[in-house]
């Protein structure tokens, strides 16, 4: 009577067309597929043989009052094996929709490995980047260092030489007034000259009448007298030697301070014939450069200008030296 209830139970449970709960879900949280309907039908038979076993003991009197049930056989195995194609069903979706999520767990688990893996090589590419650009940074760093200290340094030899350019500023307007004042000394120095040449005009003029001779410069200007001379001028008082030396000084051009002088009616045969002589007066103590036609005599006819610094005594003596040579 016990195993009928329970099957009666069973049935019920069963031809309801609906599935307990705990069944479903006990199926649902469950990977055996039949092995679990198994268990949940054996667990329901369980708890009804516990329920019957506490039902009171067998009285004919109860049972009697009892009504028998009524099963209905092919009913309940048409319902059970309906029962066994849906869950059957149910499971073939769900280990199918398993699979497709499955495998969709692992292309997206790829894709993510994938792009993990790119994100890595993207972290090492940016690691690298930031490594290089770090060093050029600080590359970057070092050259504004080394620039900065290039601008002091410029920045200090500037002023250097600012400093350096109002100094030379000053020198040169210190030069300035000084080559002005020298510039004005000369000229005043010229302007005395000049009017000791027009003073001096006459008195050549007569000498080279008188010894028929004429002074001429040989390319260039002579230098200033040197200091002895002018010494020696006034201690002596030789002023024609000195005096024509620095006429001749503006009026003739010499390279290397010589001057000439050209005799002439010294050949009687020829009044014409020019004979000269060229003193260089460079140095304090003069010295002939040039003697046409070459006098024996000459050298101690310089030695004695030098000596005297009697111009007119030498030049007597060297146009009577020409004379006496046109004689032989």
């Amino acid at each position: 009577m016990a195993s009928t209830a329970a099957a009666a139970l069973s049935a019920s449970g069963t031809a309801s067309g609906t599935r307990p709960s705990s069944i479903g879900s006990t199926m649902r949280s469950s990977s055996g597929g039949r092995s679990s309907m198994a268990e949940a039908t054996t667990h329901r038979l369980s708890i009804g043989n516990r329920r019957l076993s506490q039902l009171p003991p067998n009285n004919n009197a109860l049972t009697a009052l009892l009504p028998l049930p009524q099963f209905d056989s092919d009913e309940m195995h048409a319902h059970a094996a309906a029962f066994i194609n849906e869950f059957n069903s149910y499971t073939q979706k769900t280990k199918a929709k398993i699979t497709e999520s499955s495998e969709q767990w692992d292309r997206e688990t790829a894709e993510l490995q994938e792009h993990d893996r790119a994100l890595r090589e993207d972290l090492k590419v940016a690691t690298l980047q930031e490594a290089g650009l770090e060093k050029a940074l600080n590359r970057e760093k070092e050259e504004a260092g080394n620039m900065s200290k290039i601008i002091q340094q410029l920045s200090a030899r500037r002023e250097e030489m600012r400093q350096m350019q109002a100094s030379l500023e000053s020198q040169v307007s210190l030069l300035r007034r000084e080559v002005k004042a020298k510039r004005e000394a000369k000229f005043a120095q010229k302007k005395a000259l000049d009017e000791q040449i027009l003073k001096n005009k006459p008195e050549v003029s007569c000498y080279e009448s008188v010894l028929a001779m004429r002074i001429v410069g040989v390319q260039g200007t002579v230098q200033e007298l040197n200091p002895d001379h002018g010494a020696y001028r006034a201690s002596t008082g030789a002023s024609f030697t000195d005096s024509i030396v620095s006429a001749l000084h503006w009026t003739m051009p010499t390279t290397e301070d010589r001057i000439g002088f050209i005799f002439t009616r010294i050949n009687e045969q020829d009044w014409d014939q020019e004979f000269a002589i060229t003193i260089d007066v460079s140095q304090y103590d003069y010295s002939a450069s040039e003697c046409v036609p070459s006098l024996p005599e000459l050298p101690s006819l310089v030695r004695y200008l030098n000596d005297t610094r009697d111009l007119y005594g030498f030049l007597k003596r060297v146009r009577m030296g020409f004379k006496d040579l046109c004689k032989k």
